[in-house]
């Protein structure tokens, strides 16, 4: 699977680039609906949906969801719910297996709609901003350095389990690691762009906090493909599988990352 996986990124690189730098708001904010609309079709599955039919249903509810935040200009309303909804997520993945609301088909439906409604207006929000592009390469350099110091750390350095049940191979070593990595890029965007003491304190509360969320994020579709039996969300990108293993950490961290500039006046 090296070679497809290898076309795979390349693409997916592409279209982020594209997406980026190219398109206009209005494009934007349609492609972001399809990635979205995508990801619900997954999220069905992972909730328990095993009809085709009812999984086209959800994707098709959340699409008609994305239309009427749009209408009513919500996006930037409903961030102020991802607190609670990964406050939630939380405290099933800590309880897991034990929790047992969330094994409710329902429960599943509306937690997914709710992060990928709050995941596609964070980015519509963040796309109106002067600096978006700025602001978007933060967002993916923490999640991405999150990663990535997560991987090395816990590869060298992981012993004690973060979540034995959800996610085996995850270590507490493995996140302080991806912590660490993200406040070094950090530290290096401040000063680069001539922040002032109080705004580097700032986005080093805003770094750490999105980090963090990012890790929540991966290990809660871990929790429900775990419930599932799952392996991947989808087969649709060939050696990634799914869009939603792609876009886990995402739908964490983008709402809690915008709701965090909102609140300090940065958007």
């Amino acid at each position: 699977m090296l070679v497809p996986r290898i076309i795979s990124a390349v693409i997916m690189a592409l279209l982020f680039i594209c997406a980026v730098f190219i398109l206009e708001e209005s494009s934007f904010v349609l492609a972001m609906g399809g990635v979205v609309i995508v990801a619900a079709w997954e999220w069905a599955r992972l909730a328990g949906v095993h009809k085709a039919y009812g999984r086209l249903g959800f994707a098709l509810v959340v699409a008609v969801c994305c239309y009427l935040l749009e209408s009513f200009n919500w996006p930037r309303l409903s961030l102020y719910i991802s607190p609670l909804l990964w406050l939630l997520a939380l405290f099933w993945v800590i309880r897991y297996p034990d929790q047992l609301v969330w094994r409710h088909v329902a429960v599943r439906l509306l937690f997914g709609a709710l992060v990928l409604l709050t995941t596609w207006s964070a980015l519509v929000v963040l796309k109106q901003s002067d600096n978006f592009v700025v602001w978007v390469l933060v967002l993916m350099g923490l999640i991405w350095g999150a990663d990535t110091g997560a991987y090395f750390a816990g590869r060298a350095f992981g012993r004690r389990k973060l979540a034995r049940f959800v996610s085996p191979g995850k270590s507490w070593e493995g996140v302080f690691g991806g912590l660490l990595m993200t406040q070094c890029g950090i530290g290096l965007f401040a000063v680069m762009s001539h922040f002032t003491l109080n705004e580097w304190l700032i986005l080093t509360l805003v770094a750490l906090v999105t980090s963090s969320v990012s890790v929540l994020g991966d290990l809660t579709e871990s929790l429900f493909k775990r419930h599932e039996g799952l392996k991947d969300s989808s087969k649709l990108i060939p050696g990634h599988g799914g869009v939603m293993d792609r876009v886990d950490s995402l739908t964490a961290a983008a709402p809690i990352f915008v709701l965090f500039l909102i609140l300090v006046g940065w958007l």
